[in-house]
């Protein structure tokens, strides 16, 4: 398939080499800076453009892998009647991309994306489009990359978001937390890796709470107390950690009578 990419940061990076190691060509790229555009043209064997008006348009595929907020200023500028034309963002309607072509849709890769990784992880995609032909384009070119992927609505799209931001973006902040902690108290950070690998690899598609630890759900109030006190210093992560302890303690009551 011949597909123009439109951005150059981490998500057309990668998904713009994995289109490319199973047999897709990447027939353009754009991006504003022009320095971007031709690394990242280079990397794809590619041409590149800093210029909406200069787009290819007899490609097959219009990847705008960009920002939320530009997702709808580019989608005015490109006309691609017969082409199909997709996103790749979360909680972005396809709809914002109408005026662009008849066929239009979505492909959001599920997960966190950074193209200097030199191991990408598995990449699940959620999959929309404007018509069955838009559905089963995207489809063929999941299949083709090797990618599970789910059809899912607009507003399903914006759940699994919601859902990614519980599992991705909430713990990697509780890890920076306790990464700070030890860094104050003269602790080695790593020594707690193989515990957060236990934690990941546990969850294999059912219910994580019946691996829940911990003194919440022990209610074990003394060493609750301990680490409130160990926390003083730090009266935001203190809050988190008495509201989170609240609500493990209420989750056991309702799902132990549930």
């Amino acid at each position: 398939m011949k597909i123009v990419l439109i951005g150059t940061g981490n998500v057309s990076a990668v998904l713009g080499n994995l289109l490319v190691q199973h047999g897709h060509t990447i027939v353009q790229v754009y991006g504003r800076n022009s320095q971007k555009a031709a690394g990242l043209a280079n990397q794809l064997k590619s041409t590149w453009v800093t210029s909406l008006p200069r787009l290819e348009t007899s490609a097959d595929l219009y990847l705008l892998a960009v920002s939320d907020d530009a997702i709808p200023v580019i989608a005015k500028q490109l006309r691609v009647p017969n082409q199909l034309v997709v996103h790749t963002a979360g909680s972005v309607s396809k709809e914002v991309l109408q005026a662009a072509s008849g066929e239009y849709g979505v492909l959001y890769p599920l997960q966190s994306l950074r193209s200097s990784i030199v191991t990408q992880p598995s990449i699940p995609f959620l999959i929309d489009g404007s018509s069955d032909s838009s559905i089963q384009k995207l489809k063929e070119i999941a299949g083709s990359i090797g990618a599970g992927y789910q059809v899912c609505s607009d507003e399903q799209r914006l759940d699994m978001h919601l859902a990614a931001v519980w599992v991705n973006n909430f713990p990697n902040l509780l890890y920076s937390i306790a990464f700070r902690l030890c860094t104050e108290k003269g602790l080695d950070f790593t020594l707690l890796v193989p515990l957060i690998q236990q934690t990941a690899e546990r969850v294999n598609g059912n219910d994580p709470w019946q691996w829940q630890t911990g003194p919440a759900i022990r209610n074990d109030e003394i060493t609750i107390q301990r680490h409130e006190h160990l926390l003083q210093e730090h009266p935001e992560w203190l809050k988190l950690y008495q509201h989170l302890t609240i609500l493990i303690q209420e989750a056991g009551k309702r799902y132990s009578t549930g």
